[in-house]
């Protein structure tokens, strides 16, 4: 996130087109170079995540009335309370890293609201400003963002799976107090 802000202060106090392109280039590879590196333990925190709540269903819903399980009472919330704190820290990285992308996506749009000065071309309107749709243009293709396995992260996506989680959760909840 540091690193848009910094390119969008940058880039509205110098307002040069050229070290404009070359600093979002900069800014895109190390987004991706980022995501590249984070993606794998992204991966593995909510493949164990999703264990977890696997190893929750089978110790409240699927077990035998013979052996001892997680039906309710204080077994029950020892474990969801060791359960909460991973799953916790895996929607919150993720939507950290879905917020880099968010705010990514909102870099263009800024650029197009800002008045480049201009003194070669006094007959070309300043709304029609060439060099400016070009930079957002390229902004918007680029695509800059957080990349998750090769898939754009977005917050909608991230807050569909808390849903997820929360209705999960809810309907064990609901199950095993019953």
């Amino acid at each position: 996130e540091h690193a848009i802000d910094s390119f969008s202060i940058n880039f509205y106090s110098d307002m040069d087109i050229e070290v404009a392109l070359g600093e979002w280039n900069m800014v895109q590879a190390t987004l991706r170079q980022v995501s590249t590196k984070l993606s794998a333990t992204m991966l593995l925190l909510g493949s164990s995540c999703g264990a977890s709540l696997l190893l929750l269903v089978q110790l409240t819903v699927l077990h035998d009335d013979s052996q001892p399980g997680l039906k309710s009472g204080l077994p029950f919330l020892c474990f969801t309370s060791w359960l909460f704190p991973p799953v916790l820290l895996f929607l919150y990285s993720m939507m950290r890293a879905a917020g880099v992308t968010e705010k990514a996506s909102r870099v263009a749009p800024l650029v197009n609201s800002w008045n480049f000065e201009h003194d070669e071309d006094d007959n070309v309107p300043s709304w029609m400003d060439l060099g400016r749709q070009y930079i957002v243009q390229y902004m918007i293709q680029s695509e800059a963002g957080f990349y998750l396995q090769g898939m754009r992260l977005h917050a909608f996506q991230v807050t569909k799976l808390s849903y997820y989680f929360a209705a999960f959760i809810f309907a064990l909840f609901s199950r095993s107090w019953a």
